[in-house]
């Protein structure tokens, strides 16, 4: 390929989804003042992404299980999975505002301080209108091929898409793509032993998270709900306050990112191990410690979502497996092979928005040549370390906290390196992305128990703007904090 450092060499930069991602790298590639075209491809008429809420026609109908991460993959229409959002009716952020927000676009004041689907829409509206100029609405990109200049050996990325409105497809070069699509399309429903017979049995017991709307859909039913993410939790809590008898939550591990429906509304159990057949009971299930439920009514599996790129399916080698992890990415972010293809936020347990500030600001200096990558022996070599550390499969983009934090500032710390180059805002360095400060860290740790005190005011929660009113002061704990509890300052990069 050609020199990535070279700002001459990237002049055109195709932009996959407008979502909250894909709005703010636009952003900050456009501060760069020195690219000729950013076009932004986005399936649905509008901004938001996952945000929209929509309908789960197909979400409801995958099968189980559901093992491919290839699947759904040839449709390209508006019954794609693509465009069913996993979001619910009831859904509100589990993160505060002022920690979930864009550094230069906070929520409105009279937003509560765990905002609604709809608010958040909104407000991603509001971000979004500098950069709608470069949106190219109900357009589905349906494939991006790599093809190399024989004369210059500069890599150029033909990108083919489809309007969904008149069916036109077309094609156009580029010289950097941006693959801000999502995660949240090919949902995971584990081959647990008898689970494909047990649901042939009792069709539509059994969804995915992605499926679920609103928990009145559950009434008087008897639920167990598999898996513990923030969705699990969430959709246990809002179910069990329609179900029959407790909620059944099963997990095989303790939840590192969501608040616990209360204990009088749940019941903890451990894995699901074997689903039975009717000879042994009815829409039976057996836990690993050996106890059987009986007489389910409905299994919402909480359990995530493969990783799924089918518009780079010519990529060789595939950046796609098994859907565990995206291959071949240094710092989860620059393709190594062909630093011109970047997948900003692909980390799991993260706070997107300001992450995709800091990955933006990257992306935009490395491609305007204010910036360098290091060699590619180097960036392959992080990649194997990372895999000694997190494994090669499901846990690679994990970043638990304290780690998300640092990342967040590390990334930062990395994009002031860059060289600053005059008419650029901020005296040269351009447009700067999130740097979080201790109470920002320590918001961050604290957030599953100020949603937990915030879902306790009932009806008056929507009354709450700040964590303060729920009690959560930071500068009175500074004071009293013991240095076991000061060393996340410094795991976080403070």
């Amino acid at each position: 390929m050609g020199d990535p450092g070279s700002a001459s060499s990237i002049k055109r930069i195709a932009v996959i989804g407008a979502g909250p991602v894909g709005v703010s790298c636009a952003k900050y590639l456009l501060a760069e003042n020195v690219f000729d075209t950013i076009d932004i491809y986005e399936q649905r008429d509008g901004v938001g992404g996952i945000w929209n809420l929509s309908v789960p026609e197909r979400s409801r109908h995958i099968p189980v299980p559901q093992t491919d991460p290839r699947y759904g993959q040839k449709v390209q229409d508006d019954s794609s999975l693509e465009f069913e959002s996993p979001l619910y009716d009831y859904l509100e952020t589990n993160i505060p505002k002022q920690l979930m927000a864009f550094s230069d676009v906070p929520f409105p004041e009279d937003d509560p301080l765990f905002p609604s689907h709809q608010a958040v829409l909104r407000y991603l509206e509001k971000y979004a209108q500098d950069v709608k100029h470069l949106i190219r609405f109900s357009t589905a990109v349906t494939d991006i091929r790599l093809v190399v200049d024989q004369a210059t050996g500069q890599e150029r990325w033909n990108v083919v898409a489809q309007g969904l409105t008149r069916k036109k497809t077309t094609s156009a070069f580029y010289d950097a793509v941006v693959v801000a699509n999502g995660h949240y399309t090919v949902p995971y429903v584990p081959d647990i032993k008898g689970i494909a017979k047990w649901n042939a049995t009792y069709p539509e017991v059994i969804i995915h998270s992605k499926a679920y709307r609103r928990p009145e859909d559950f009434k008087d039913k008897k639920v167990l709900v598999i898996g513990n993410s923030a969705s699990g939790l969430d959709i246990a809590t809002q179910i069990a306050k329609y179900c029959k008898g407790p909620v059944l939550l099963s997990a095989r591990s303790v939840s590192a990112f969501g608040t616990l429906p209360p204990a009088e509304w749940r019941e903890d159990v451990d894995e699901v191990v074997d689903f039975l057949s009717q000879e042994e009971g009815n829409r039976a299930v057996r836990f690993r410690s050996g106890r059987i439920v009986k007489d389910l009514d409905s299994i919402v599996f909480a359990t995530g979502y493969f990783y799924t790129f089918p518009f780079l399916s010519g990529l060789l080698p595939p950046i796609v497996t098994d859907g565990l992890r995206i291959r071949g990415l240094y710092q989860d972010l620059f393709h190594i092979e062909h630093p011109t293809l970047a997948f900003p936020v692909v980390n799991l347990k993260v706070i997107p928005f300001p992450l995709s500030q800091n990955e933006g600001a990257l992306i935009a200096r490395v491609w305007s040549g204010r910036l360098d990558l290091p060699p590619t022996l180097e960036m392959k070599q992080w990649e194997l370390d990372k895999i000694s550390q997190n494994g090669d499969g499901k846990h690679f983009h994990l970043k638990k906290f304290p780690q998300d934090a640092a990342q967040v500032n590390e990334l930062y710390a990395w994009a002031e390196k860059a060289r600053r180059r005059e008419g650029l805002e901020n005296d040269g360095q351009g447009k700067l992305g999130t740097r979080w400060d201790e109470r920002q860290v320590w918001m961050r740790s604290q957030f599953p128990n100020i949603k937990a005190a915030y879902a306790k005011r009932g009806e008056a929660k929507l009354k709450v703007r700040t964590m303060e009113e729920l009690g959560f002061d930071f500068d009175e704990w500074r004071k009293t904090a013991q240095q076991k509890d000061l060393d996340m300052f410094r795991e976080a990069k403070c």
